[in-house]
């Protein structure tokens, strides 16, 4: 079905590109290899085959962008999916020293079985206004407002973010910027309803209705969380996961939302032209709200509803390095350490019981990337690290991810005077 979508899609971003004299194409085909796809202690091994093809054309200071992308997990068919999406964005310069910039655009993401209520359609709107304070110092101010809607409405949400920031460069090669961001996100309907009493039964039918699985015979229901390594919790959805992604009971229904504020501090510095190091932290607050659901999980490389930027409180610090090698090598490895507390969100036993605790994951992330750049053609090959610790044992887990890819780009304008 995906396949047959694309096929007529890819030849007309090709053709449309072609012709342009200020476009670029760009076409990445990348192979992953992952040892816990759903991110959990059962783990469960899968290889994910990732094809990208984009198109954007320039026409004076509007550039237009369109992207297309099928990811095909091998084992585990139903994650597979189609993705396309269609935006603008316009510089408008104001002065000589600053510029607004405005972005929109309109998405869409396709699952297939057993986890289409990923599906979502979405649109995007951005608006930024950059500055120089002084010749090594920009000020910018950014807002984003975002809505998605979702094949299953569980997962229906408006989200904005709005921040500030302000880069210091100086002569010793060193950059400073600091940046201070709120965010919110409103579920528009993310509560299930409150579960019905069953009717009395007659008496002598308690025996038919056990033998049928009824009340009483242990089945779970939308919500219930049941079956811990199929993700049951996730409605009456029967995918293979962790807990599920389980909703909290309203009697009234309505919306939930959750808002953070985030302070971030990133200082970096150039040795030579060969080596450059990065040392970053982020601290966010839940400032009102939390998160609508009971449990919530991550995939592997699979666009996440819920655990996001707006799900967590807590932490994150990094550090890079980057190496520029002869031959047009570059070397770039990482490490990062957070401690991310979900408000809302239960810690679960393996029983599927209830701990008591607000879930807390701490996590070590390694990584590394290798790559060759040609005249209009990488070559690369990474590899990471995670070892997640979790007050929901589900989710204490350890694992290794390869992947490795091919990124080309080709410049469709043509130079005057140049054939």
């Amino acid at each position: 079905m995906i396949a047959k979508m694309m096929r007529p899609i890819v030849p007309l971003l090709l053709l449309a590109a072609l012709p342009a004299r200020a476009g670029t194409i760009y076409l990445s085909f990348i192979q992953h290899t992952t040892q816990n796809l759903f991110q959990t202690r059962e783990a469960v091994s899968d290889q994910l085959s990732a094809f990208s093809l984009a198109v954007s054309q320039d026409l004076a200071a509007l550039s237009v962008l369109a992207r297309i992308e099928y990811s095909a997990f091998r084992t585990t068919a139903g994650l597979s999916s189609f993705a396309a999406d269609l935006g603008f964005d316009l510089l408008l310069p104001a002065g000589g020293k600053s510029a607004f910039y405005v972005a929109a655009g309109g998405a869409g993401q396709f699952y297939r079985r057993d986890y289409d209520a990923f599906t979502s359609l979405g649109g995007n709107l951005l608006g930024a206004f950059k500055t120089y304070l002084a010749p090594s110092s920009i000020m910018k101010i950014q807002w984003q407002g975002q809505y998605a809607a979702y094949r299953d409405p569980l997962f229906d949400a408006v989200s904005t973010i709005a921040s500030f920031s302000i880069d210091k460069y100086f002569p010793s090669r060193t950059t400073l910027k600091a940046e201070a961001e709120y965010g919110y996100k409103y579920f528009l309907h993310p509560f299930a309803p409150e579960p019905q009493e069953p009717a009395p039964a007659p008496a002598g039918s308690m025996a038919i209705l056990a033998a049928a699985g009824g009340p009483g015979s242990g089945s779970g229901g939308a919500g219930s969380g049941s079956g811990s390594g199929s993700g049951s919790g996730w409605g009456d959805r029967q995918y293979q996961g962790g807990h599920g992604f389980i909703p909290k009971y309203s009697a009234a229904g309505g919306g939930a939302g959750i808002g953070h504020v985030a302070l971030s501090l990133v200082a970096a510095q150039g040795l030579g032209d060969a080596i450059g190091l990065s040392v970053s932290a982020v601290r966010q607050w839940i400032v009102a709200g939390e998160n609508p659901f009971l449990s919530i999980e991550e995939f592997y490389f699979v666009q996440n509803p819920s655990a996001d930027s707006f799900s967590w409180d807590g932490h994150q610090i990094n550090g890079r390095i980057s190496l520029s090698l002869p031959w047009d090598l570059s070397l770039k490895g990482g490490y990062t350490y957070s401690d991310k507390t979900y408000p809302g969100v239960e810690s679960l036993g393996l029983d599927e019981l209830p701990l008591g605790l607000v879930r807390n994951d701490r996590r070590d992330l390694f990584e590394a990337r290798l790559q060759k750049d040609f005249r209009r053609l990488s070559v690369f090959a990474a590899y990471s690290y995670v070892d997640n610790s979790s007050t929901d044992p589900l989710f204490s887990w350890h694992s290794h991810f390869v992947m490795g890819g091919i990124e080309w780009n080709l410049p469709t304008g043509r130079k005057r005077g140049v054939s």
